[in-house]
Formats: C-alpha cells, structure tokens, sequence
C-alpha cells in the first residue's frame, strides 16, 4: 500500500470546486509576502547602495553570504513542514504564528541606523539574515500548502491566478508608492522616510497573511513523515523531474530578478528620468504581470502548459534582444516591448511555472510513493532566492567594477553598458536557455492525466484494504 496522502478517506473533497474566498485567501498570502519580496527584488539594492550608504561589492558579498545558510536552513523548514501535525494543519499554524514577525522583520531591516560603516556593514548582515529565516519560515509553508488545497488541476490554476494577480497588486502597491511616500513621510530624509513608509507596508503584509490562514482549509491529509530530514532529502532527489524544475526556476526567474534589480538604474542613469516617471515605469512593468496573470488560466485552458512555456521563453528571449538596440528617449517602441515582455514573463513563470512544481509533487509521489511537499517547495524557493541573490550581487559587482557612483547624475560609459546589458542581454540568454530546458520535462497533460489516474486507483485500493482490515479487527474483537 502506497504512503501518498490520496490513501486517506478525508481526501473525497479534494477534487472539490473552491469558494472564491478561498482562492482570494490564498492570493492574499502570496499578496502579504510580496510586499516585502518586491522590495528585496527591486529596491534593496539601491537602497543599500544610494540610501544606507554601503559600497556595491560589500552589498554583492553580502547577498551571497547570506544565502549560503539557506542551503540548510531551506530543507529544514521543509521537512519542519512534513513532520507537522497540529489543529491547523500542516502548513497553516506558520502563515498565523509567523505572520507578525515577518512585518516587524521588513521594518528593522529597512531602517537605517546611526552607526559608522562597518556598524552599518554589520547591521545590514544581521537584519537581513534574521529576515531570511522570517521569509523562510512563512514562505516555504505558504508555497507548500497549494498541494494540500486541491488536487483539482483546473482549481490550482485558479488558485494561483488569483495568487500572482494579487502578487502584482501588491507589488504595484510599492512601485506605485515608496518612492513618493518615502520622500513625503521622511520630508526630504529617505533613510526615515523609508523606514516609516515599510511601518505601513509591514503592517499590511502581517493583516494579509493572517487572512490567508483564515480562509484556506488543508483538504489533502498527508500522513506525517517518518524519516529523518536527511532521508527526506535523499528520497527527493530521486526524483529526476523535481531536479530538472528546481533548476528551471532559477534559469527562468533570474531575468526578472535581474532585470527587475537594475530598472531603477536603468531609468535613472541611462533614460534620465524624474522620480514621477520612474514611479510609472516600474508601476507599468507591475500592472503588465497582473494582466500576465489573468490571461495565464484561459491560456492554459486551452494550451498544454509545457508547449506554452517552451514558446513564450522563445519570444522572451527574442523581445529582450530587442530591447538592447532600442535607443532608450524611443519611448514609442520601448514602452510597447516593456510591456508585452512583463505580461508574458509573469504568465510562463507565475501560474505555468508553480503550475509544473504542484505536476512534479503528484509525480513524485506516483513515482516514488510518497509525497514530500514541504521539502519539494523548499528546493524551489530555495532557487528563487539564489536567483534574488545572485542577480543583486551580479548588479552590484557590475556597478563596482564599472567605476559607479551613488547618487552621481552623469555615469560614465562602461556604466552605463553594463546596465543596458544587464537590462537586456542577460535576461535573454536565461530566456533561450529555459526554452532547452524544457524540452527534458516530461510531464506533459497525457501524462499527468495517467498520473492522477493511477493515484487515483492506489486510493481506491488503499481505502478498500482499510476498511477490510477494519472489519477483520471488529471479527476478532467480537469472537
């Protein structure tokens, strides 16, 4: 008899239509962790460089270092998850219980203190580390819960339509605001205007988790693993879809994150823009992924996810080419291109690509008859953060090894191709390189459609050979 959570008599509702407040709900977690995500993705190296007054390569270093704990820190929670039994579930408690650590976490580590440099050095280590492990603690559980939701394909993808598309609100909340709300509230002093405006933010994200964690239900009941972390892992690395998909969400993430790191750059330096256009340059990049992520399940509906994958990253990787050779005051071809590469990126690597990581977990766990979901969410988040990491380090180190000057209007040429290539180049070549790497993934829908079939039956078998071992009991009790 398989140990897979379908074995159990609870999971009859698992193939169940959901509430459109659950699918919210669960949008909103994805909405709280965001708020802060993006200010990672997209200010915190700036922030670190142009307001806290670090040097780029001490914040290249810094990225790095840090991420290195979550080599071990990542699969820890992951199984944590997978060994969980409690009232709420398995991963609801963290969403409720880590939810108002997380909000005081973005606060601090966005808060510049009155210390010299090496204070401020070591500051910046230590408040980004501890929101590391916050981030970890909440997001690995958030990330895993989708599998134990549903096992209704259609219902996930309407789960995580609604997750990105609230992703994009939340993350046109900040775009929209922290550039203008940290010069009002700090009244010509960013660094407190900063830390007053993530006051507000911080406080959002903790109300939103602690609505996902009201609204979803754990419908899925797995039993809890009985092996050690070390066994989890080494029964996950097993599988062979699960390696190839923790690597396509770093290829694949990586131009976002980088991209994402340098826009400001990319605005400030080499388009000279003002505050006002920045706000809605980085504000249209966020409202084309919430479009990415309407248009995504209609998309899917119709198109295998895989095929769908392999040719949007093809046209990524072309329009990012493009995008190299257009004069950047060429505002009327620009912005057009902007726009069609965010909408499409948030399509294939929001609801297709988490899409594929649930396909994996069913695969795993019709392959190898067990279903880790925490561990198996714990490489991919674990890859989105390498991803975060290294594209800042990458824009920092490029910037330092440049000649860049904080704050200086006019950068010199090696500059100012760096960001143009970093903006451009380096995003196409993950684009092309995910479009190959697709090609090994085998989980397109006959197959997925055989999975859920075959699991489908090891349930039936299971819960008829408990009920015969139930009345085999009750026989010998009653002789």
């Amino acid at each position: 008899m398989s140990d897979v959570s379908l074995s159990s008599p609870q999971n009859n509702r698992a193939f169940e239509q959901l509430r459109l407040n659950e699918r919210v709900g669960y949008g909103m977690g994805d909405a709280g962790s965001c708020i802060v995500w993006s200010m990672l993705a997209l200010y915190l190296t700036w922030f670190y460089t142009d307001v806290f007054g670090l040097e780029p390569e001490a914040v290249a270093t810094l990225f790095l270092v840090i991420r290195i704990f979550d080599v071990f820190t990542d699969p820890v929670m992951g199984s944590i998850c997978d060994h969980t039994e409690s009232r709420f579930g398995k991963f609801r408690p963290y969403l409720l219980y880590l939810a108002a650590p997380f909000g005081i976490g973005a606060v601090v580590m966005f808060t510049t203190p009155d210390l010299g440099p090496d204070g401020k050095l070591i500051y910046a280590y230590l408040t980004y580390f501890v929101m590391s492990l916050i981030y970890t603690g909440i997001n690995i559980p958030y990330c895993s819960i989708l599998g134990n939701i549903t096992l209704n394909e259609r219902e996930r993808m309407s789960c995580l339509s609604w997750r990105f598309f609230l992703n994009g609100f939340a993350t046109l909340i900040v775009t929209s605001s922290i550039l203008p709300l940290s010069d009002y509230l700090g009244s010509g002093d960013r660094a407190q205007g900063f830390q007053y405006s993530m006051m507000i933010l911080g406080a959002v994200a903790t109300v939103m988790f602690f609505y996902c964690f009201g609204s979803v239900k754990e419908r899925v009941k797995a039993p809890k693993s009985n092996s050690s972390i070390l066994g989890d892992i080494k029964h996950i690395i097993r599988n062979d879809q699960w390696l190839l998909m923790i690597s396509l969400t770093f290829v694949n993430v990586f131009p976002a994150f980088i991209r994402g790191a340098v826009t400001i750059y990319y605005a400030t330096y080499v388009m000279h823009a003002s505050t006002g256009f920045i706000t809605f340059f980085m504000t249209l990049g966020v409202l084309c992924n919430m479009i990415g992520s309407v248009i995504a399940k209609p998309l899917t509906d119709r198109f295998d996810k895989v095929k769908l994958f392999r040719a949007i990253n093809i046209i990524l990787g072309v329009l990012s080419l493009w995008l190299y050779f257009i004069d950047p005051s060429n505002l009327y071809v620009l912005l057009p291109v902007f726009i069609v590469v965010n909408v499409l990126h948030l399509v294939q690597s929001g609801p297709i690509l988490w899409g594929m990581m649930s396909d994996v977990d069913d695969y795993g766990e019709y392959k190898l008859g067990k279903r880790l979901t925490g561990i198996s969410f714990a490489g991919n988040l674990f890859m989105l953060k390498m991803g975060l990491a290294i594209a800042g380090s990458i824009v920092a180190w490029i910037l330092a090894y440049t000649g860049y000057v904080a704050n200086e209007p006019q950068q010199n040429e090696a500059t100012l191709s760096g960001i143009i290539i970093m903006f451009s180049l380096m995003p196409m070549a993950c684009y092309f390189l995910s479009a190959v790497m697709i090609s090994f993934f085998k989980l397109d829908a006959p197959f997925l459609a055989r999975i859920k079939d075959e699991l489908a039956k090891r349930a039936a078998q299971a819960h008829e050979d408990k009920r015969s071992e139930q009345v085999q009991t009750t026989q010998a009790q009653d002789q």
